[in-house]
């Protein structure tokens, strides 16, 4: 009744009140109320779905960010549900659920657009999904087959070129190879505006990428971890894609011994890692104690002294009181951490590394796995060139 009662209030004061003043009053309504008022008028719904518009809404919307998260309770990944956590947690139905051969993978949340990897393997089927829209538009087959060559591995990202409004998906293919040979990768990018894969000429060079990896976006660029064996062994770095240029780069990272995980995630602009002992490995901790997961140490590649170039530097670390591990980020501030405790489950905390600063979350009760990503309620269409693959959810039933 409040959102029908402002429409006619915005409608009658449509003819006194300044375009400007209009539109901002629009901005500030939710998405629910402004996909009820596309259907008011056509001037109505040619406002709401304007670019100038969207991203005003975006604006806003953006400073009001919630989480996005998968979590299963077996291996297999039988038993799985997405929920939304915005103040309160809400189970989301996901699209195509019925056909699904296996448990879609989030490849990534950007601006209220989510990638899903609805494939059985190798990343060969993706779905943009707008969940605030209850828009999903199935995305056309990969270009790269592995009809002459077995597939080895696949990892795909999924982020935003603000220089040229576009959202790409990269699916990044290393093909098998023999014993002595130098592992073939190659790659290629859908763009959102021309709903269209293109195989990119970009060299990555003889490296791995493995596979399960999502690409981490930071500062304009997707990164995966990598490497490649050389004559002092294996090598470890960044593969860095640029989502402008579509360029590939390595960035070098500290060594670190076997038993440590790594993990890349966006810092206040910043990339960084979170470096953490695996699960169930003894190894030594840097505290000079028998290893559990009970630390996590971050670095971030920065400025180095105000000169030209760029090193690691230490951040801070932080101490857990029980086994723990990295699952997400929260809007490049935070590292969300699952502490897995003895008779009580799991429990979630947040954890700033830039000030110690920490507190719990109530996120869910998986006692497998969890998988979070930041998300943003928006108008961003699922298909940006206007195809007609875009498809309406059918509405739930009551």
């Amino acid at each position: 009744m409040r959102s029908k009662r402002r429409l006619r209030e915005l409608m009658a004061n449509k003819g006194t009140l300044p375009q400007e003043t209009f539109t901002d009053i629009l901005s500030r309504l939710p998405i629910k109320s402004l996909t009820r008022f596309q259907s008011v008028s056509k001037p109505f719904s040619a406002l709401i779905n304007s670019p100038a518009f969207i991203a005003a809404h975006l604006r806003r919307s953006s400073r009001h960010s919630s989480f996005f998260f998968r979590h299963f309770n077996n291996p297999s990944g039988s038993s799985f549900s997405f929920f939304l956590n915005n103040n309160q947690i809400s189970d989301v139905e996901v699209p195509l659920l019925g056909c699904l051969i296996r448990f879609p993978k989030i490849v990534g949340s950007c601006n209220g657009l989510v990638c899903l990897d609805i494939s059985s393997c190798y990343a060969r089927g993706f779905v943009l999904w707008n969940i605030a829209r209850k828009q999903y538009s199935c995305l056309p087959s990969p270009r790269i087959s592995d009809s002459r060559r077995p597939f080895w591995m696949v990892s795909t990202g999924f982020g935003f070129d603000r220089k040229k409004n576009d959202y790409k998906v990269v699916r990044i293919v290393s093909f098998g190879c023999e014993k002595d040979e130098s592992p073939v990768v190659m790659a290629e990018v859908f763009s959102w505006r021309t709903f269209c894969w293109r195989v990119i000429e970009a060299s990555i060079g003889a490296c791995a990428i493995h596979e399960g990896q999502n690409g981490v976006v930071v500062n304009g660029g997707l990164h995966w971890l990598g490497n490649s064996a050389g004559k002092s062994g294996i090598q470890k770095f960044i593969v860095s894609f640029d989502l402008d240029t579509e360029e590939f780069r390595k960035i070098p990272i500290p060594d670190f011994p076997a038993g440590i995980c790594v993990k890349i995630m966006g810092f206040k602009g910043s990339l960084a890692l979170a470096f953490y002992p695996a699960k169930e490995v003894d190894v030594h901790s840097r505290h000079g104690r028998p290893g559990v997961a009970d630390w996590i140490e971050f670095c971030v590649w920065d400025e180095c002294d105000g000169a030209d170039r760029k090193c690691w530097t230490k951040l801070n670390s932080i101490q857990l009181t029980t086994v723990g591990y990295p699952v997400g980020v929260a809007n490049e501030t935070g590292l969300i951490i699952k502490k897995l405790i003895e008779g009580q489950g799991a429990q979630f905390i947040l954890f700033d590394p830039s000030n110690q600063y920490y507190r719990g979350m109530h996120i869910c009760d998986a006692s497998y796995s969890c998988d979070v990503h930041s998300y943003v309620e928006s108008l961003v269409p699922v298909s940006g060139g206007g195809h007609d693959q875009v498809i309406e959810e059918e509405p739930s039933e009551v």
